[in-house]
């Protein structure tokens, strides 16, 4: 389920899952690795799984308030652990009984993201990481793919589960940081592929 705001904006899925993060009142959130690092912000204790629903609805399993991802999958426990679109919608109309959705979405901040690709045929992604600390991350995460994660934005480079591709998401706290860090791994990337 996504949505548009009163202004007829289409509502990011990120700050949709900190909408209903807010509204569930979640001290515990589920979301996937590629959710933006605005759900941090939000206060909630959050448990990070590999990209997909079902890897949600199985971490919800030992517990959380909310979980979800930002392509539009989001679980409400009290009511299933399965994504509920129908479901989703009702909570979004309750919400937007006293206040304008509007106004709820602009209290969100939103960081920009970029995403890429690069093919490669033979999706072996040994040795990469190796040659991505050289950014000298403040640590890595790797539950689905390679994460880096920085002060000030985070790169995941995976496979693709439906291409012959390498997919790289990258947020940063402004366009800059993103700029820059979406550059210099997308150079580590080709290099590293074109060797192959």
């Amino acid at each position: 389920m996504m949505a548009v705001d009163d202004k007829g904006r289409f509502i990011p899925g990120d700050k949709l899952l900190v909408l209903f993060a807010r509204e569930a009142g979640a001290k515990k959130v589920i979301t996937t690795m590629d959710a933006s690092m605005i759900i941090e912000e939000t206060g909630a204790e959050v448990i990070r799984t590999k990209i997909g629903d079902s890897f949600v609805s199985v971490e919800l399993k030992n517990g959380g308030e909310f979980g979800g991802e930002p392509s539009g999958s989001w679980m409400f426990p009290e009511n299933s652990l399965c994504p509920d679109g129908i479901y989703a919608a009702a909570r979004l109309v309750a919400i937007t009984g006293g206040t304008r959705i509007s106004d709820l979405v602009d209290d969100i901040p939103e960081y920009p993201i970029r995403r890429s690709s690069v093919r490669m045929t033979k999706l072996d992604t040994a040795g990469l990481e190796e040659i991505l600390m050289s950014l000298k991350p403040v640590s890595t995460d790797n539950k689905d793919g390679i994460k880096l994660i920085f002060d000030d934005g985070w790169a995941l480079i995976r496979p693709s589960g439906t291409e012959p591709k390498l997919r790289l998401t990258v947020e940063g706290k402004d366009r800059e940081v993103l700029r820059n860090l979406h550059d210099e791994c997308l150079t580590i990337i080709n290099e590293f592929v074109k060797d192959r």
